[in-house]
């Protein structure tokens, strides 16, 4: 079946959201874990500049729950499709331990060596147990979102923003909690946002640039008032969460980001060429560079020399980490994507050998 222009079109930018949220994923965690916003000056135009970083790629996780909930309403969730995700999250965690356990054997505690058995038991990475859980969800979340007319889909739009949302940021308390968007449940009512937009799509959108005005606008916004909102005393907002996952600016700078590259347009087949072959592979990303003892041994604290440069220096240094990271986790799940395919092949050919009829 072959895809319309539109809808080529479409899924062409939303390849690009998919490449681009795992970027930014990364520098989150290459400024963050790496020690190099730790390390800056505070108020310095170093500080600014890699904070307004921090702040355009806070909105990261959120877009890709957007993606599961517009791409995944309306389709089938086979179990055999979580079955391929827990082998590839599986995969990673006991070969990093292996290697770890090989290069530096006294490093390894007995959880770390059973932890590669139980990838979402023992929360190894975050976003994989909370998205297993999700998985089982998706049919049920399916039907709520199948059933609901245009005005219905609108008010609830309307409450999941308020509820989880706007409420976490206006309340002294966490009244419906989500872990600051690290939670199931936080996936859930993404999921469910990007269902919306896509059985029912807003009628009328600004201009595509007018959207990433709206998500710099948001992300740059929920920085600043993080920023100077924690210094004054007796505010009943909590300033401290602007720039989390369930922050409302954040939120909105994710749907603007998406409903941006939503409308891309098509783009040169040499470069929609990378992007389709890196769109599969991302999640490898995370995988690879995530993993609790990566992050120990070579992530934590090695990017905070950085903050002694200029800083132009400064910034296209923690770009130069990112990229590469994003760069060799896409050619690490390729090979691991050979490795699984060989793997494919070999049990087809047993099982046909199986089935053979016996002379």
């Amino acid at each position: 079946m072959f895809l319309s222009q539109s809808t080529q079109t479409r899924l062409s930018g939303l390849d690009v959201l998919r490449n681009g949220s795992m970027l930014m994923v990364v520098l989150l965690h290459v400024s963050g874990v790496g020690g190099l916003l730790a390390a800056l000056p505070a108020g310095s135009l170093r500080w600014w500049a890699l904070w307004g970083l921090e702040a355009l790629c806070s909105c990261a996780v959120n877009c890709y729950g957007l993606l599961s909930g517009y791409l995944g309403v309306g389709h089938r969730h086979p179990l055999s499709r979580l079955g391929s995700l827990w082998l590839q999250a599986a995969f990673y965690s006991a070969a990093l331990t292996v290697l770890f356990g090989l290069l530096d054997p006294g490093s390894l505690r007995v959880r770390d060596m059973i932890a590669p058995f139980f990838p979402v038991l023992n929360g190894t990475y975050w976003y994989f147990s909370a998205y297993f859980a999700l998985f089982l969800l998706m049919p049920f979340l399916d039907s709520v979102l199948t059933a609901l007319s245009p005005a219905s889909a609108k008010r609830l739009v309307l409450a999941l923003i308020a509820v989880f949302s706007l409420a976490d940021f206006i309340s002294p308390e966490e009244i419906f909690s989500t872990r600051g968007g690290y939670s199931v449940a936080w996936l859930a009512v993404l999921y469910l946002l990007g269902g919306c937009l896509r059985l029912h799509p807003p009628a009328r959108l600004p201009r595509p640039w007018l959207l990433l005005a709206g998500y710099v606008g948001f992300s740059l916004l929920a920085l600043v008032g993080k920023t100077f909102g924690v210094s004054q005393p007796g505010t009943f907002f909590k300033w401290g969460t602007l720039l989390s996952y369930t922050s409302p600016l954040i939120l909105l700078a994710a749907l603007c980001l998406f409903l941006a590259l939503y409308r891309l347009p098509p783009l040169p087949a040499p470069i929609a060429r990378v992007v389709s072959f890196c769109s599969p592979l991302s999640f490898g990303v995370y995988l690879l560079h995530a993993h609790p003892l990566v992050w120990s041994h070579l992530l934590a604290g090695r990017t905070a020399f950085l903050a002694q440069f200029s800083t132009p220096l400064c910034l296209a240094g923690a770009l130069a980490v990112g990229l590469a990271i994003f760069a060799v986790g896409i050619g690490v799940d390729y090979v691991r994507s050979l490795i699984f395919r060989a793997g494919g092949h070999v049990i087809d050919r047993l099982r046909a050998g199986r089935s053979a009829p016996v002379n």
